[in-house]
């Protein structure tokens, strides 16, 4: 008898549709293409200059930063997220736009091997003469450290 009451609550669907449509997606887009990486993310809380996009030669930075004044103080909203490129972006021409809706859309163009970020490096064969030095001397010289045997692992030799 008592669950009666909350089991006759009137929900019509399409207040319910109209409740899921209104809420935003938290995870961000990611598309990494042949020619370019796309990286879309929901900042529709913050302002353009409350927002800060910083690129590395590996990395994608994005800062948001929000202070507002209440009458119990202040609230201060912030967040830091960190997105690895993908291989090929170059740090520089990356471009980060705002849309009305609130979405971040920070684009980097992927570029083939070029010259700053080779996907491939060539590493030059130098000569030298054998008879000053033969190739037996290089293996000596490397040293092999092996296992240290644990005690009460390791097989003593018989003793004469």
């Amino acid at each position: 008898m008592l669950l009666r009451p909350l089991l006759q609550i009137n929900t019509r669907p399409h207040q319910l549709y109209s409740f899921f449509n209104q809420v935003r997606n938290v995870r961000p887009t990611i598309k990494i293409g042949k020619d370019k990486f796309q990286l879309l993310l929901d900042v529709h809380q913050f302002e353009k200059d409350e927002i800060r996009v910083k690129a590395r030669p590996e990395y994608v930075i994005i800062e948001g930063k929000q202070e507002r004044k209440t009458k119990d103080g202040y609230v201060i909203r912030k967040f830091i997220k960190k997105y690895r490129l993908p291989d090929g972006c170059n740090p520089l021409r990356i471009r980060s736009e705002l849309s009305s809706d609130g979405c971040l859309i920070i684009t980097a163009p992927r570029e083939t091997c070029g010259f700053s970020y080779p996907c491939e490096t060539v590493v030059p064969i130098t000569e030298f003469n054998t008879k000053t030095k033969p190739c037996d001397t290089f293996v000596k010289d490397i040293v092999i450290d092996k296992p240290k045997s644990q005690p009460g692992n390791a097989k003593e030799p018989p003793k004469p």
